[in-house]
């Protein structure tokens, strides 16, 4: 690690603040001046000012940004909310950004951003809120303006009142069925009588306006005609009011923190900074308000809660509040201890368990994220066999616990010195993430009680041991101190009994039973440990000790990678790192097979292979991954995708293991029941999800010649062997073909031999070019206009949704594709403004270029309460109204729209990871055309709007004869489609999708466009 001074030290006071007076336009401000810990790859110069009105803000110059990012965080959520009106804040949040009194125009930042290639996003929690920013960086001292004036002069525009009460409606509506989400609020719910902790977090349109419409009755104000009214009437215009008052209340400049990262100086950035967010005004409050009382009381502890899902599977949640351990930042026990209670090696809770047959899964951990009520969590994964011995899962739990507590102090030395190695380590080389994401952590860290030197990297690195506190946090770990939670969609009469009387939670309507824990389980649970097969973890053998990096200077990186080997059994690709200088390298082998997805026994086959694979190498390879390095194994259509990743050190040690397991794995009987329970249960719960999700998959599905559906795999898994799969193991691997990447710091000597070893280690025959799996997309008839129907399984969804997709042609067509590129980028925002802000369709609107192999389209997505029907019709309608915009575009307009896709389309990779997986994308597709972006982005700068035009009225508009059109109808079954809107007569609706599929022609296979051989 690295430090970096924060400029004039010429008077600072003994903290390290130096008063920096008032200048002109620029307030007076205080500047911190001692150093600031960064890690060793970052090149980023830093300050950390406070402005007068309390607000602290990092200011972040970055000399070869291609993005500019800003965060502001408010120490203040939906714990503030008053207690009459659930959901004020997350409001608050969906109001604020909808004009100012610099910028009044309800759509002016969704559109300055996105117009500009940018992004941005705001989120509500329990104790923070955040909203957030990216774009150009010449662009970035116009948006700062924009963000800035939420926070001093927001409109809360009368007009958007009804809208946006009815989109928090509708987000709240699309999260109804989402297990994580009731689990969450029941949690929340069950909390003591008038904690705010039991607070509805998301609102909905019943919570907002209830308070609203009770004041008008006291009062004898009608509100009921004027409710639909763009300000919502009366009850609107008093909702609007709350609003207000709790703005006043609640925001404050020194309870926000602000990050901005771009390419000016940071005295640049200062003097753009401090004049705008001066503004703000401090009101005086506590900046970080605290909760006085737990969340709990000696009712809510020690009990368990039988919670009906609606997905259906098993598991455990077992939950302790701590008190506040930010200050302990340094230290970290409950980190600690999460650390043995969720290992995953020998002696390890998850191992016994698992050999039990009892538990898929495990994790632990203590929350930082919920401010005010923090907790350790123990959860997860149960087998159905695992669910009926519950109680045994968790008294092994607390039989650890009791393992850990009677370990003689002081602890073995090597425990800690692995953890505290492992995070300076991690800290040290931590690479660069996307600006809004790293702009979004770095204002919330500014809210933590850390020492200002240590903002940057705060609770990233562990540094001290304190066997105190690691035993305080065990001793709080106690059953009659828990809360347990035990899930299933079917509840068993043997565990919840013969006839239970279940509750319903107020917001979500979920099922539960709350009952007290049995007295004799929380004694048993309560005594030493008496299981001989639970042990602390062994030292780590993958803590990697050799951490020089290679560096090689070069005038400019490389922007792809070059087959350095190819023979008639694989293709090297290789890409020594030349740019991030962190010691960590990729390896990505792709196990071409034909034998992989053929038949849907064959892709059950290859699955439950994979499964079993990672599955047994999960006890061996733990330690790798809590040494810094990743794996996976996943099956595709075209065989087996293996992944290793990290620190280079061990790197190779770790994918020999796992190509060693892969070709002498022993399929144990009992681990395949619970891997085929666990694939069983996947696919019966694929249908449960959001519809809109559904929607992509019905469309993607009927575009793909070969695809196996759910329900053909389901009929297959019952029948699987163990014979079955050790068979299809060896004719798997049989004969295959390897596409290997490597990247990183590895030399090309290196990346050789590892190909090579794979080679070896797999000792197949070689796939021949005419065999490998080929991945084409099927071609819509021309002038077409088909509909595919599909009813939601969930009988409680509320939502409806559609894919509208308009299909062009050959995505290897460099031309059109820069077209629809365009074309999207410049219906994104209209869409969203129209389908979603002004007709509040519903909470997803997006617009997407819809792309496969050997094909592209335009895709839009909506879900709502409304029909299908009606929703296509108003995408057509919608597509009209564009067309005519289109058309009167100016030419300066026009030329904005191309330089913000432009600035999309020329965005650098930020870390190893990400220049990987472009790279890995393009070599999957079978193009290999890594200078993809940089050709679009010339290819965009020579269109004329009439080329766009012409395309337009080709491909997209609905009076086209040429048309391809598809939309696919997900419709809910709560849905009444008669009293919403009719479907159109001139459509052709898809009845037998087989039938259909096989009358199609395919795509083109994929030809290389781009290839670098050495």
């Amino acid at each position: 690690m690295s430090t970096v001074v924060q400029g004039d030290t010429e008077h600072p006071n003994d903290d390290g603040w130096l008063d920096v007076p008032a200048n002109g336009d620029i307030p007076a401000y205080r500047l911190f001046t001692k150093q600031l810990e960064k890690p060793d790859p970052d090149d980023r110069e830093y300050r950390l000012i406070q402005l007068h009105n309390g607000l602290l803000a990092m200011l972040v110059h970055d000399s070869v940004a291609d993005k500019a990012a800003a965060c502001v965080d408010i120490a203040v959520g939906s714990l503030n909310d008053p207690d009459d009106v659930p959901g004020l804040a997350h409001f608050c949040e969906h109001m604020l950004s909808k004009g100012s009194e610099p910028f009044p125009a309800e759509n002016d930042f969704l559109s300055f951003i996105a117009s500009n290639g940018g992004t941005r996003n705001a989120g509500t929690a329990g104790s923070y809120q955040d909203y957030w920013f990216s774009i150009h960086p010449s662009l970035l001292s116009q948006a700062l303006p924009r963000l800035a004036a939420f926070f001093h002069s927001p409109l809360f525009t009368p007009s958007m009142t009804s809208r946006e009460i009815h989109a928090v409606d509708s987000e709240n509506k699309r999260n109804l069925q989402n297990d994580g989400r009731r689990i969450f609020q029941l949690g929340k719910s069950l909390s003591k009588e008038g904690h705010p902790w039991k607070k509805f977090q998301t609102g909905n349109l019943k919570s907002l306006t209830a308070a609203a419409k009770k004041k008008c009755e006291e009062e004898g104000i009608d509100w009921k005609d004027q409710e639909h009214d763009d300000d919502g009437g009366p009850m609107g215009r008093e909702t609007r009011r709350r609003l207000v008052e709790w703005w006043k209340q609640e925001y404050c400049a020194g309870r926000m923190s602000l990050a901005v990262i771009g390419k000016e100086s940071v005295e640049e950035l200062t003097q753009m900074v401090v004049p705008l967010f001066s503004k703000i005004e401090n009101r005086g409050l506590d900046p970080r308000p605290s909760l006085k009382e737990p969340a709990w009381g000696e009712a809510e502890q020690g009990t368990v809660v039988f919670v009906q899902t609606v997905k259906d599977y098993q598991a455990f949640n077992l939950n302790f509040l701590l008190p506040d351990q930010s200050r302990n930042f340094a230290t970290q026990p409950g980190h600690i201890v999460a650390h043995f209670i969720g290992h995953e090696g020998p002696g390890s809770v998850c191992s016994y368990l698992k050999k039990k047959g009892w538990l898929v899964n495990i994790n632990a951990f203590y929350s930082r994220r919920h401010r005010e009520v923090p907790s350790f969590t123990i959860e997860g994964r149960l087998t159905e066999e695992g669910y009926q011995h519950y109680e045994e899962v968790i008294l092994t739990i607390f039989n650890y616990l009791a393992l850990l507590r009677a370990t003689p102090t002081p602890l073995p030395s090597y425990h800690f010195d692995e953890i505290k190695k492992m995070s300076s380590v991690s800290y040290q080389f931590r690479e660069k993430s996307q600006p809004h994401s790293y702009a979004t952590s770095l204002a919330f860290e500014l809210l933590e009680p850390y020492p200002p030197q240590w903002i940057l990297s705060g609770s990233s690195v562990i540094r001290e041991w304190d066997e105190g506190l690691f035993r305080g946090i065990l001793s709080l770990l106690l059953p009659e101190k828990c809360r347990l939670m035990i899930m299933s969609k079917y509840h068993a009469s043997e565990v919840v009994g013969d006839e239970p009387i279940w509750r319903k939670e107020k917001w979500y309507k979920t099922g539960y039973i709350v009952r007290k824990l049995d007295r004799t389980f929380i004694d048993a649970c309560n005594q030493p440990n008496t299981n001989n097969a639970l042990r602390l973890p062994a030292p780590n053998p993958y803590i990697p000790d050799n951490l020089s990096v290679e560096r090689k200077e070069v005038a400019q990186p490389a922007k792809v990678p070059t087959c350095i080997r190819q023979t008639t059994h694989s293709s090297l690709w290789y890409k020594k790192d030349d740019q991030f200088w962190v010691p960590k390298a990729h390896v990505k082998v792709d196990i071409k097979s034909a034998m992989g997805y053929c038949t849907a026994r064959q892709a059950v086959l290859t699955r439950l292979l994979t499964d079993l694979l990672e599955d047994d190498l999960a006890e061996v390879t733990y330690d790798a991954e809590l040494a810094g390095l990743d794996y996976s194994v996943t099956n595709y259509r075209g065989g087996i995708l293996a992944s290793v990743n990290g620190y280079n050190d061990k790197l190779g040690a770790l994918l020999d293991t796992l190509l060693l397991r892969l070709k002498t794995l022993v399929i144990n009987p009992d681990r395949l029941k619970v891997m085929a329970e666990q694939l069983d249960r996947e696919y019966r719960n694929f249908y449960i999800r959001q519809p809109s999700l559904l929607c992509d998959h019905y469309t993607a599905c009927l575009l793909m010649p070969l695809v196996w559906m759910p329900e053909d795999k389901l009929d297959e898994i019952q029948y699987i062997t163990v014979e079955d799969i050790e068979r299809h193991k060896i004719d798997l691997l049989s004969k295959v073909y390897l596409e290997v990447l490597v990247t990183g710091n590895i030399c090309q000597e290196h990346a050789e031999d590892i190909v090579k070893h794979v080679e070896d280690r797999l000792d197949a025959r070689s796939l021949k070019p005419s065999e490998r799996p080929q991945v084409r997309s099927l071609l819509l008839p021309h002038g077409s206009n088909l509909i595919l129907e599909r009813t939601v399984t969930d009988p409680h969804e509320l939502n409806s949704s559609i894919t509208f997709y308009c299909q062009f042609g050959d995505i290897a067509d460099a031309r059109l594709r820069a077209v629809l590129s365009l074309i999207v980028h410049m219906i994104r925002e209209p869409a969203f403004t129209q389908l979603r802000t002004v007709e509040q369709l519903g909470y997803i609107v997006a617009s997407a270029v819809w792309s496969s192999s050997g094909s592209m389209g335009l895709g839009i997505k909506i879900q709502s309460l409304r029909s299908p029907a009606y929703l296509e019709h108003r995408v057509e309608e919608f597509l009209v109204q564009f067309r005519q915009t289109l058309a009167t575009l100016s030419s300066e307009d026009f030329a904005g729209k191309k330089d913000g896709l432009v600035i999309k389309l020329l965005e650098r990779t930020k870390n190893l990871r990400d220049e990987t997986s472009r790279f890995w994308g393009h070599i999957r597709s079978g193009y290999y055309d890594f200078l993809q972006n940089e050709s679009d982005a010339s290819t965009v700068q020579t269109l004329s709007l009439q080329n766009i035009l012409d395309t337009f009225d080709r491909y997209v508009h609905p009076s086209s004869r040429s048309r391809k059109k598809l939309c696919t109808h997900v419709i809910s079954q709560q849905l009444n489609a008669d009293l919403d809107f009719e479907r159109p007569e001139d459509v052709t609706l898809i009845k037998e999708e087989s039938l259909f599929k096989a009358a199609l022609p395919c795509s083109p296979t994929a030809v290389p466009i781009h290839a670098n051989f050495a």
